[in-house]
């Protein structure tokens, strides 16, 4: 890691791509910092801070390789998976031979994230460990491409401009999609483009193709497609789809390409419509978890509330509820659906409420969600709301 941070600027460039991300408001990534800057403090972090602290001891207790192996150890029993995960890959990143009975006890790890890390760190290590701390793996140029495919497993240290990396997903009842196009924008071919799925949301799929596909080759101008299925086999899907894109240049070079991330989510697919009575949903409301948000929206409430009603049913949500009142210059609807699980048979009721003043673009609107099963309300509410602006074509203001 510290190589790839950039060597003695690792402590300066780790922090940089952590306020990046979680952009905070205080100093307090700066502060957590500078209390590790010492080996025998990344231990200390490691075993005695915040989530936060011990992420970060973790990640620099690699730079110290050897020497941190105790305390990578420990961590991975970590309470919090991101640091069992984080901690796979500093041990990874040590590339001891040593460490492979040590990741090899966590292969069963209750966290999706840490067993594939832990799987992939295992792998890694099996190709290129050392009996000895030695500088990362560096490919070597070869005279032709072709040669590749003796070598097709080697990890490049260079990232292309040239090649263009999009995807993108689309969801059924049972099936996610994932679809990725590889488009050659530079002067020369690409071959052995290799796209890898490095992670992705396995709690309610399965990968159903292999996890690492192959396009032989990629002309200047031109563009190759692969797609991955997963089958769905629970109420909601949501996470990401990390994948890796490698590749070799005509003049032979290993290199990656630029994926990035893709966030999915399969919910109301794997939901069908249930009817029910407003009384029926009053008696039932109280035992239910629930959860609500209010939002304030650029469009008029009477539109709002026509476009609601139609994607209730898009949702797959029976309407049970759907009442308009116009009093002097006000417009009030509430709108209420319900849903039945296809997997677990759990309902899941859906209430909207709009509100504003008529002639005015801006309204208020509240979601409010009903489950037996709180872990999907926000999951459902977030999907609602997403859908709401994207049919309107507004943002929210507030």
């Amino acid at each position: 890691m510290s190589d790839a941070l950039g060597g003695g600027e690792t402590l300066r460039r780790l922090k940089q791509a952590i306020k990046q991300v979680l952009r905070p408001s205080d100093d307090r990534i700066d502060q957590m910092l500078e209390e590790i800057t010492s080996i025998q403090a990344c231990k200390d972090a490691a075993l005695t801070g915040d989530e936060d602290l011990r992420f970060l001891a973790i990640c620099r207790l690699g730079e110290w390789g050897v020497d941190g192996l105790e305390s990578l150890d420990i961590a991975l029993n970590d309470d919090d998976p991101f640091v069992r995960a984080a901690a796979a890959g500093m041990l990874a990143h040590t590339r001891l031979q040593d460490v492979i009975p040590i990741l090899e006890r966590h292969t069963g790890d209750n966290s999706t994230i840490v067993k594939e890390t832990v799987m992939f760190a295992l792998d890694w290590l099996y190709k290129y460990g050392r009996e000895k701390p030695e500088s990362p793996y560096i490919p070597k140029v070869r005279d032709t491409a072709s040669d590749i495919l003796i070598e097709s497993d080697l990890i490049p240290l260079r990232t292309t401009d040239s090649v263009l990396v999009i995807n993108d997903y689309t969801t059924s009842e049972d099936m996610l999609e994932y679809g990725i196009t590889i488009e050659n924008e530079g002067d020369g071919p690409v071959y052995e483009v290799s796209v890898k799925i490095l992670s992705y949301p396995g709690e309610c799929m399965k990968a159903e193709d292999d996890l690492s596909q192959t396009i032989e080759s990629i002309e200047p101008g031109e563009s190759g497609s692969l797609v991955f299925g997963f089958s769905i086999y629970g109420e909601c899907v949501e996470g990401e789809i990390i994948t890796s894109v490698t590749l070799v240049d005509d003049s032979g070079e290993d290199l990656s390409a630029k994926s990035g991330n893709v966030f999915v989510r399969a919910m109301f697919d794997q939901f069908s419509p249930h009817t029910m009575t407003p009384d029926e949903f009053i008696r039932i409301k109280s035992s239910m978890k629930q959860w609500n948000r209010e939002h304030v929206v650029d469009a008029e409430s009477s539109e709002i509330y026509i476009s609601l009603k139609q994607l209730l049913k898009k949702k797959n949500l029976d309407i049970f509820q759907d009442d308009a009142l116009e009093r002097d210059n006000t417009f009030m609807g509430v709108l209420a659906g319900s849903a039945q699980g296809r997997f677990s048979g759990q309902i899941l009721i859906i209430a909207l409420t709009v509100a504003g003043n008529k002639g005015e673009d801006i309204s208020k609107l509240r979601i409010d969600t009903f489950s037996e099963n709180a872990e999907i309300l926000h999951s459902a509410a977030s999907d609602i709301f997403e859908t709401i602006l994207s049919d309107l074509g507004v943002i929210e203001l507030d």
